[in-house]
């Protein structure tokens, strides 16, 4: 089977998506397909901008576009239009939104079946849509098989119901061995814990900006003393947080690691307690860094948000939920758990369970090969 991966960056970017196209791509390849990943390059490979790179990593044949320009956040890479011919595919795999991406399925020949990843509908250029929407009904209507990653995404759509027939569920899935394999007594994981001075830990993952809500928990820290909130990530708002916790009068509380190393990512999960996600808006369309906490045995605070986020984090099965943007609600939840060791532990547990059956790299993979052999008359992968 030869697939083609319309994506936007691939690795060495990082990024919920990134990781997702990297683990379907080795994925299908380890399973026997071949594998064409076409994006754009990305800001870790700026010198290459203009032309066309192409490499190989782990059997996937990585093509990054040229892509001099962008426009509202979007690479333009003009490349894109004709990689289904170019390619000859069996299948192509395309991950919404990606405007160029789009632009390509739409332009694939009718006998090549489209399968589109919709990962979230469009929620930061929304105001934008009176011009793309017309691109967007015209992939809709191409689509083989639309699919979403939680059955929010489609209940929760403001574009999705006409196409209901079109639909697939399949979770989002992790490569989750690298989180299974710490062991929480370790030496790393113990030093980790030890610079809390007998705190218990509360771990954010994330990138420091407005939607992903870390606002809230500074804000929350205020009422929890004997907590400190570490967070994982950089971003545009650090200082602002920083200001936050001065004013607040937690700084001695709050601990900034910026960006950790993949290999190092495992070991900040199992140190810490509870793992808090505060995103506010939709943009947090499933919530990948929940699977890795949970993967590790974690309960998780998370938001009641109009997308798969709740799905992902199940209220008394795997954490707590609480309203968006608020943070009482949010202290509340997590004095819950630090004081109730027990809940903890078994919600903690649970997670591990769910994130094995439903949300592992090797689940999602297989899923997706079953749809792509049923789409090409096979029956399977």
């Amino acid at each position: 089977m030869k697939i083609l991966e319309l994506g936007k960056f691939y690795a060495p970017e990082r990024g919920g998506i990134e990781t997702l196209l990297k683990s379907w791509s080795e994925g299908f390849v380890r399973r026997g397909a071949e594998v064409d990943c076409v994006v754009a390059h990305g800001p870790q490979t700026p010198a290459s901008r203009w032309r066309t790179q192409r490499e190989t990593q782990a059997g996937v044949r990585v093509h990054r576009l040229p892509s001099p320009r962008e426009l509202f956040g979007v690479s333009l890479c003009p490349a894109y239009l004709g990689a289904s011919r170019r390619f000859k595919p069996d299948v192509v795999h395309a991950h919404f939104p990606n405007p160029l991406a789009d632009l390509a399925c739409v332009l694939t020949p009718a006998h090549i079946p489209v399968v589109l990843s919709w990962h979230s509908d469009i929620v930061r250029q929304k105001a934008l849509m009176w011009a793309y929407n017309p691109l967007q009904q015209a992939l809709l209507r191409r689509a083989t098989k639309i699919v979403v990653a939680t059955p929010f995404h489609f209940e929760y759509s403001a574009w999705l119901g006409p196409y209901r027939d079109k639909i697939e569920v399949i979770p989002f899935g992790l490569d989750l061995d690298r989180f299974l394999a710490i062991d929480p007594a370790s030496a790393a994981v113990q030093a980790l814990r030890a610079r809390a001075g007998g705190r218990a830990i509360l771990l954010n993952v994330g990138r420091l900006v407005g939607y992903k809500g870390q606002k809230h928990a500074v804000a929350a820290l205020a009422s929890l003393p004997d907590a400190e909130l570490w967070l994982v990530g950089k971003g545009p708002l650090e200082a602002a947080l920083r200001h936050q916790a001065a004013t607040l009068g937690v700084s001695d509380r709050l601990r900034f690691f910026g960006d950790v190393a993949d290999s190092e990512l495992p070991v900040f999960y199992q140190a810490c307690d509870v793992f808090v996600f505060p995103s506010e808006t939709p943009n947090e369309a499933f919530g990948l860094v929940q699977v890795e906490a949970m993967a590790c045995g974690k309960p998780v605070v998370a938001c009641n948000l109009r997308s798969g986020v709740p799905y992902v984090c199940r209220e008394g099965e795997t954490g707590l939920i609480v309203p968006p943007g608020d943070s009482v609600r949010l202290a509340a939840a997590i004095r819950r758990l630090l004081s109730d060791k027990e809940l903890a532990r078994t919600l903690g547990e649970q997670a591990r369970l769910r994130a094995r059956q439903e949300f592992a790299e090797s689940v999602m993979v297989d899923r997706y090969l079953k749809l792509f052999g049923q789409l090409l008359g096979r029956g399977g992968a």
